[in-house]
C-alpha cells in the first residue's frame, strides 16, 4: 500500500499557511484516508457563523450523529464537554450545536482556571470573563460526524496507535491500548504488555506487529484473551501499522526532501468495526523541515583512533598537573616522543618532549591534539586549529562546556564554529568532548587518561582484550576497570559532552572492527537523530557476531536532572531508548551491577552458540539448586529447567552409584549433588549434562567449604590444591571450553576463595558470587541471544 503524500503535503501546506502548526480533526481524518485508512468516519466542518442543515445531514450516514467542537486551543474536548452524541435529526443537531457553542468556553474556562499549566501561548496571563470570551473567540467551529458503533464494548476494546517525533531516535511507532488504560497498565503490567513502542526507522508494519503481539491490546483485539472474540485480522494491523511507519519516515529527517516534519500524529481511539478499524479521534502537529547540518569527517576517527603525531596542550612546566600526567600517560603506553609536540608558550622541552610556543607554530599537521586547558581557553584554541589547519581530530578534557549553568553560550559558539569547519572541503578537525576524561587506544599506542598510574595500574604487557568502551561518562570508564581489574580494553572512548563526534558516530565506525568482539556503553543521551543512528550502528554489530552491553542513564525525572548537570545531555525517553536498543539486539542492563554480569558473559561467552533457553542447574548445596529455580523469570523473560533425556539420566545415574552418591542424590534438573560429592564425580556430572542434545546451557553452582572438592591454594594444614589437574578449579574449564554451549559457575563464599574464583576465571569461565545472580544474568542474555537469533541478526 503506498500512501499518497502529495494529498499530505497539501493538507499541511494549507494548515501551515493559515499560521497553524496542528490539524483539525477533520483534517487528521484526511490524513488517515491518504495513508489507506478503510473506516475514517464520514465529517463535515460548521463554521461557528454558520448553522447546520438538513442537507449537511444527508452526507452523513446512520442514525446517529456526533457533534465535536474544533477550536486551535482546546485539547481536552471532553473536559471541555466538546462532545455530544444525538439523534440524525437536524432539531436535535441543531439544538446540540447552538448549546455547545454557549457552554464550551465557559465549561473549559474553568477547566483551564484549575489547569493552569495546560494554557495555550495565545491565552497566557488571561483569567475569568476575559479568557473565557477569548475561547469563545476563537472556537473554529463544530464538526458533524458519523456515529461508528464498535463491534465490542468493554475492557481493551480500542487501539491506540501513534508517532512521534524524538530528539535521539528520529520519528518513533507506538500502538497499545486506547483511552486511558494504556497509562494504568502501563504502571502495573509487565514489560511491553501495555504499550509497543520502536523507532520508525528500524521496523517494518510486520516486524512491528510482531513486538505489538506481546501486548494485552493484541490479546484481546485477536480473541485470545478469555471470553473475547476476534475483532480485527492481522493483516489489517500489519497494513494500519506500514502506513504509519511509512507516514513517520516520509515527514520527518529520514526524508531529505520532504517540506515538513511530522511532531505527532496519534488516533486515540480506534475501534473495531465491521472487522476493520475506525478512528474516532485524531492529533497532528507539525513543523517545517529544518535544514540539515553538514556531515562531520568521519574517516578521520582513523587519526584519533590510530594517530601517526600528536600535540599536547596545557602541560605545566612546574607542577604534575592534568597536562602533565597526560603527557606521561602517552608515553608510558608506548606513543613515540619524537612523534608529539607540548604546546607551551615558554619551555623548550618537557619530559624529552619538544615544545612550541603557539598552535600555528606546530611544524606540521597533527593527527590529534589533546587540550588539557581551561574552558575559557577551548574557543580561541579551535578558532587557532581551525584557522591554521593544524589538526585533523581534537580532544577536549574541560568541563565547563555546556553542562553548567550559564555556558551554553561557549558550547552554542563552539558548535557553530565547528559546524563551520565541516562545511569546508576538508571538513575541519573532527572533535570529541568537551567533558572527556581522554582515550586509550592499545592499537594507537598512547593514553590521554588523566588518571595517574599509581591509582590506576594498566597491565602495559598483557595483550588488550577485544572490548571497546564507549562512554558519556570516563568516570565510569575508570570505575569499571578499577572494580574489574581483569578488564584491558583495546579502547576506552570517554566522549563527554558530544559536542561534535557522537556515539553513533564511533560505532558506526567501529561495528566491523576485527579486533573488537565486545562493545561497553554507557549513556546518558544522545544528540539529535543519533540514538537512531546508535541502534543501526549496534544492529550491524551484532550481525557481525559482536555483543553490545548497553547502559542508558536517566530512567527517572531524578536521573534525567542529574544527566542534565553531568554532560550537557537531554536525556531522552528512557522506554523508547530500551526498545530500540533491545530490538537492534543489544544487552540492555537495568543497573551497574547487571551491566559488570552482562559484559563478564559477554567476553567470556562469545564464541559459544546458543541455541534456546533451556538450562540445566547443578549445585553442591540444596539452597542454591532451590534459589537458582526461583530466578528463572526475571523481567518477562523466561529460562526453561527441562527434564533430562533418558541417555542423560542413565549415565548420571551410573556416576552417582559409582560414587557411592545414588542413596543421597535425586536425578532431575536442578540437580542438588549435595556436599558429598567430589572433584571427578563433581566434573563427570557436569560432562553428561553439557552433552545433553535438550540442553543449552549450563549453571554449575559451588559451596567451596565441603571438603569433598579441592577449592584452596595449596597451603599448611591441608593436602587441598586448585592448581591440582584433578580439582574442579582445572577440570571445570576445561570440560566447558571442550563443549560449544555456554557455562557459567558461581562461588558463593568469602574472600577466603578468592583465589578459587580466580583460578576459575583464569580457565575462561565467567564466575558470579552467588546463583540467583547468576540465573538472572543468564537469562536475559540467552533471552536476547534468542531474540537475535529469530531475527536473523
Amino acid at each position: 500500500m503506498t500512501i499518497d503524500t502529495g494529498r499530505i503535503c497539501e493538507i499541511l501546506s494549507s494548515a501551515h499557511a493559515a499560521g497553524r502548526h496542528n490539524l483539525f480533526e477533520h483534517e487528521c481524518y484526511e490524513v488517515l484516508q491518504a495513508i489507506g485508512a478503510e473506516a475514517a468516519p464520514s465529517s463535515l466542518l460548521i463554521a461557528r457563523d454558520e448553522r447546520p442543515t438538513a442537507a449537511d445531514l444527508e452526507r452523513l450516514s446512520g442514525d446517529k450523529v456526533v457533534l465535536k467542537i474544533i477550536s486551535p486551543d482546546i485539547t481536552h474536548k471532553t473536559e471541555a464537554r466538546g462532545v455530544r452524541i444525538v439523534a440524525r435529526e437536524i432539531g436535535a443537531v441543531e439544538a446540540a450545536f447552538e448549546l455547545m457553542l454557549r457552554e464550551v468556553p465557559e465549561t473549559y474556562a474553568r477547566y483551564l482556571e484549575n489547569h493552569r499549566g495546560e494554557i495555550p501561548p495565545g491565552l497566557a496571563g488571561r483569567r475569568g470573563r476575559s479568557l473565557e470570551q477569548h475561547l469563545a473567540g476563537r472556537l473554529t467551529g463544530v464538526l458533524l460526524c458519523s456515529f461508528v458503533p464498535p463491534d465490542s464494548h468493554g475492557f481493551a476494546t480500542e487501539l491506540f496507535v501513534g508517532i512521534r517525533a524524538t530528539s535521539e531516535f528520529g520519528p518513533i511507532i507506538s500502538a497499545g491500548l486506547g483511552g486511558v488504560e494504556t497509562e494504568l497498565l502501563a504502571q502495573q503490567t509487565r514489560e511491553g504488555a501495555a504499550v509497543a513502542i520502536a523507532p520508525t526507522g528500524t521496523v517494518d508494519g510486520d516486524e512491528f506487529f510482531q513486538l505489538f503481539r506481546r501486548t494485552l491490546s493484541y490479546e484481546r483485539l485477536s480473541g485470545a484473551m478469555r471470553g473475547s472474540r476476534r475483532l480485527v485480522d492481522d493483516g489489517t494491523l500489519v497494513r494500519c501499522f506500514q502506513a504509519f511507519t511509512d507516514l513517520a519516515n516520509h515527514f520527518s529527517v529520514m526524508d531529505p526532501e520532504t517540506n515538513f516534519h511530522l511532531q505527532e500524529v496519534e488516533v486515540n481511539p480506534f475501534v473495531a468495526t465491521g472487522g476493520r478499524l475506525a478512528p474516532l479521534d485524531g492529533v497532528c502537529r507539525f513543523e517545517p523541515a529544518a535544514t540539515r547540518p553538514a556531515s562531520r569527517p568521519i574517516h578521520k576517527l582513523e587519526n584519533l583512533l590510530k594517530p601517526d603525531s600528536a600535540a599536547v596542550i596545557g602541560v605545566s612546566e612546574h607542577s604534575r598537573n592534568l597536562g602533565r600526567i597526560i603527557l606521561a600517560n602517552m608515553l608510558s603506553a608506548g606513543f613515540p616522543p619524537e612523534q608529539v609536540h607540548i604546546v607551551h608558550p615558554k619551555a623548550h622541552t618537557l619530559d624529552g618532549v619538544n615544545c612550541v610556543a603557539t598552535v600555528r607554530d606546530l611544524p606540521k599537521k597533527v593527527d590529534l591534539l589533546v587540550a588539557a586547558v581551561g574552558a575559557y581557553e577551548i574557543p580561541a584554541l579551535v578558532d587557532d586549529v581551525i584557522e591554521h589547519d593544524k589538526a585533523n581530530t581534537v580532544i577536549l578534557i574541560p568541563g565547563g562546556i555546556g553542562e553548567k549553568q550559564g555556558s551554553g553560550a561557549l558550547e552554542s559558539r563552539l558548535r557553530r564554529r565547528i559546524r563551520e569547519a565541516h562545511e569546508r572541503s576538508d571538513g575541519g578537525p573532527l572533535v570529541m568532548g568537551g567533558n572527556s576524561l581522554g582515550v586509550v587506544s592499545e592499537p594507537g599506542r598512547y593514553d590521554t587518561m588523566f588518571i595517574p598510574q599509581s591509582k590506576l595500574p594498566k597491565a602495559r604487557t598483557a595483550p588488550p582484550q577485544p572490548l571497546c568502551f564507549i562512554s558519556q561518562s570516563g568516570a565510569f570508564i575508570v570505575s569499571t576497570l578499577s572494580d574489574e581489574p581483569w578488564l584491558n580494553p583495546a579502547y576506552a572512548l570517554s566522549i563527554g559532552n558530544q559536542i561534535d563526534l557522537t556515539a553513533g558516530d564511533l560505532l558506526a565506525y567501529l561495528h566491523d572492527d576485527p579486533g573488537i568482539d565486545v562493545f561497553a556503553v554507557y549513556m546518558e543521551g544522545f544528540r539529535p537523530c543519533d540514538g537512531y543512528a546508535f541502534a543501526a550502528a549496534t544492529e550491524r554489530a551484532v550481525a557481525n557476531g559482536k555483543k553490545v552491553v548497553f547502559y542508558k542513564a536517566g530512567r527517572t525525572t531524578e536521573g534525567r536532572s542529574a544527566t542534565a548537570g553531568h554532560t550537557a545531555s537531554v536525556a531522552g525517553d528512557y522506554a523508547v531508548c530500551e526498545n530500540a536498543m533491545r530490538q537492534a539486539g543489544a544487552l540492555v542492563a537495568k543497573d551497574f551491577g547487571e551491566f559488570s554480569d552482562l559484559l563478564r558473559l559477554a567476553l567470556t561467552l562469545g564464541d559459544k552458540v546458543v541455541d534456546g533457553n533451556r538450562i540445566a542447574a547443578v549445585s553442591n548445596a540444596g539452597f542454591e539448586a532451590v534459589g537458582m529455580a526461583d530466578s528463572i523469570r526475571p523481567n518477562g523473560a523466561e529460562l526453561e529447567l527441562p527434564a533430562f533425556s533418558a541417555r542423560t539420566e542413565e549415565a548420571l545415574l551410573k556416576i552417582l552409584a559409582d560414587n557411592r552418591l545414588d542413596g543421597l542424590v535425586d536425578v532431575r534438573n536442578p540437580l542438588d549433588v549435595t556436599p558429598m560429592t567430589g572433584d571427578t564425580a563433581f566434573a563427570d556430572i557436569v560432562a553428561e549434562l553439557l552433552s545433553d542434545p535438550g540442553i543449552d546451557a549450563a549453571i554449575v553452582g559451588i559451596v567451596p567449604l565441603t571438603p569433598s572438592l579441592q577449592t584452596l591454594p595449596a597451603g599448611e594444614g591441608h593436602a587441598e590444591s586448585i592448581q591440582s589437574p584433578d580439582s574442579i578449579a582445572q577440570r571445570l574449564p576445561r570440560i566447558a571450553g571442550a563443549s560449544g554451549k555456554p557455562v557459567v559457575a558461581v562461588v558463593d563464599a568469602g574472600p577466603l576463595f578468592d583465589p578459587f574464583a580466580k583460578a576459575l576465571r583464569a580457565g575462561g569461565l565467567p564466575v558470579f558470587r552467588s546463583a540467583d545472580r547468576a540465573v538472572r544474568t543468564v537469562c536475559k542474555w540467552l533471552d536476547v541471544n534468542s531474540y537475535g537469533a529469530d531475527r536473523g541478526v
